[in-house]
């Protein structure tokens, strides 16, 4: 946390002209300070930094030593923290504001990339296809657990291929969304349920587990959400690899296998939730 190496900084400068008593005294009350700071809500926890040989050591420090210099300058350093905790570590803690958030469609994005494989891969295409139609849900509570949903219409998969004929698109379209692929008629929807939603240690990435619904098969699968915050929206980016047999869909092949589209597709996304009053 680059706003805790400046807090050390500012310690640190004015430290040169006292004892090593001194600066034992000030790193204790700076690891108090910190972990004062432990926001659990959010999942954010620092850790004191200092041994317990060091604790004890401080302890000692203050309880056999009179030091009127020592004691003024653990109580400046003190302010001082204090002080650059309120600035700079509360904007910072609770960057991603608790509440509920709803899913901005019109703003957000999520494509489907497909690539060529095969023997004679060079007569095929990659693939990208957009989800036109999908909601969601994120409710980021300051007691509860972190919860998101989102949820997919099958059928709104779009191929948009920058390369290609529109008929050649929508032979594509046409094959991923039948019977033989995707089989949207009877798997209209395409689910995300989050299992565990969370922020890491670092301030712009989370951590989501989720059950990933496609074609009627469900499967646990792990991201890591890169997370930015402007007023009253998050927006969140990122991208994952999966595999089509993991939700029982043979990739499709022609010529005997000799062009195909490979097991491995990727998904990506850009979604803006916007905060609900």
């Amino acid at each position: 946390m680059c706003f805790f190496r400046l807090i050390w900084f500012s310690l640190a400068i004015n430290i040169e002209v006292v004892s090593d008593e001194s600066v034992l005294l000030a790193r204790a009350a700076l690891c108090g300070v910190l972990h004062l700071l432990k926001n659990d809500n959010a999942g954010f926890e620092v850790s004191p930094g200092l041994h317990n040989r060091q604790l004890r050591g401080a302890q000692i420090l203050l309880q056999n030593r009179s030091c009127p210099s020592v004691a003024t300058f653990v109580v400046q350093r003190l302010a001082l923290l204090f002080i650059l905790a309120l600035l700079m570590a509360v904007p910072t803690l609770w960057a991603q504001v608790p509440g509920n958030y709803r899913v901005n469609a019109k703003e957000s994005q999520i494509e489907i990339h497909l690539f060529k494989g095969g023997f004679l891969s060079a007569l095929g295409d990659n693939h990208i296809i957009a989800l036109a139609h999908f909601s969601g849900t994120a409710n980021l509570s300051r007691t509860n657990p972190w919860k998101a949903e989102l949820s997919g219409d099958a059928a709104s998969l779009k191929v948009i291929d920058p390369g290609g004929t529109p008929s050649e698109r929508k032979e594509v379209q046409d094959i991923m969304l039948g019977p033989q692929q995707l089989d949207v008629t009877h798997f209209p929807s395409i689910e995300l349920h989050s299992l565990l939603f969370d922020p890491t240690n670092q301030d712009t990435t989370w951590r989501l587990e989720a059950n990933v619904t496609l074609h009627g098969a469900t499967r646990k699968t792990k991201f890591s959400l890169d997370c930015r915050q402007t007023g009253d929206q998050l927006q969140i980016r990122g991208k994952k690899m999966f595999k089509l047999t993991d939700f029982n869909v043979r990739p499709f092949s022609t010529a005997f296998g000799a062009v195909k589209v490979k097991n491995d597709f990727e998904v990506t996304y850009y979604i803006i939730l916007d905060r609900i009053p």
